[in-house]
């Protein structure tokens, strides 16, 4: 009598499963994203700020680049096809965005704002971008 259950739970089961028979493949992970985003106009702060972004990123989230979970790209909102990127993300100045995407699809996006008033202090900027990084990673 147990038997007659357990081949209809079975079978309820792999309905959850997709289709690969995975819980869930690489390709369907999320994926963030650090930008930078600029204009045509770059004065030294601007610079700086993309500058020591960068370098966070690459020394504090190198196994996170390198697996493909994170891309750090700057994108300069008076190139062509670009300025919708002001509305998308309220946009008034120079600013780091985090966004994270599941199936190819924008989920959820962050303004790192403090980078401005972090700008002197190379050690409380870059932790402020490693703290920021990671809890948006984690879902906080």
């Amino acid at each position: 009598m147990r038997a007659s259950y357990l081949i209809p739970a079975l079978l309820a089961l792999t309905l959850l499963l997709p289709a690969s028979g995975h819980a869930e493949s690489a390709d369907q992970a999320p994926r963030f994203i650090a930008t930078y985003f600029l204009t045509n106009v770059r004065c030294p702060s601007c610079l700086a700020i993309e500058r020591l972004t960068e370098k966070t990123i690459k020394a504090e989230f190198a196994d996170q680049l390198a697996a493909g979970l994170l891309q750090w790209r700057t994108i300069n909102i008076d190139g062509p096809g670009n300025f919708h990127f002001v509305k998308d993300y309220n946009l008034y100045t120079k600013s780091v965005i985090l966004t994270e995407n599941v199936n190819g699809k924008e989920v959820r996006w962050k303004n790192l704002p403090k980078v401005w008033e972090l700008l002197g202090n190379e050690e409380k900027f870059r932790k402020y971008l490693k703290d920021e990084m990671t809890a948006f990673m984690a879902g906080l």
